[in-house]
């Protein structure tokens, strides 16, 4: 279907290959580098925090220059954290009411609240655990520095 055709016969399209960038930060194995995102702290180095304030990453690491900020990992963290907030309010919900007695104000006086603080404690752990295995995977956005 996406062959073309030439003076030879049938063409087939063929992906330019481009040799693999050699990342300028070092990092550790997988399970330091998680370890180290779960903290919260610097997936490369694990000295300093990877976090300017609550949400925001720094632009590079203080200790080893890495360049955290050049990391895209602003939409992944917050659909996860849903995810699993989610996941455990679901089943503290079933578990909580599992005779029939809980009545829904109760119910909405306790969830909620416990649903807002969940999803502010556990974003940034999570956002660590991503930007650890993104850069452990190299995807690191180039600057163009001009």
């Amino acid at each position: 279907m996406n062959d073309r055709m030439n003076d030879r016969g049938p063409v087939r399209w063929q992906r330019k290959t481009q040799p693999t960038a050699t990342p300028i930060f070092t990092m550790p194995g997988w399970g330091t580098a998680i370890r180290r995102g779960l903290l919260m702290r610097c997936p490369s180095c694990g000295k300093a925090s990877a976090f300017a304030n609550w949400f925001n990453i720094r632009p590079r690491c203080p200790s080893c220059d890495a360049p955290l900020g050049d990391v895209p990992c602003e939409s992944l963290p917050p659909y996860l954290t849903i995810v699993i907030g989610l996941a455990i309010i679901g089943i503290a919900l079933i578990l909580s009411d599992r005779h029939g007695h809980l009545d829904y104000r109760t119910s909405l006086l306790i969830f909620i609240p416990f649903a807002i603080f969940l999803q502010l404690v556990v974003q940034r752990p999570i956002k660590g655990v991503v930007l650890a295995v993104m850069m452990k995977l190299n995807m690191v956005r180039e600057t163009h520095d001009g």
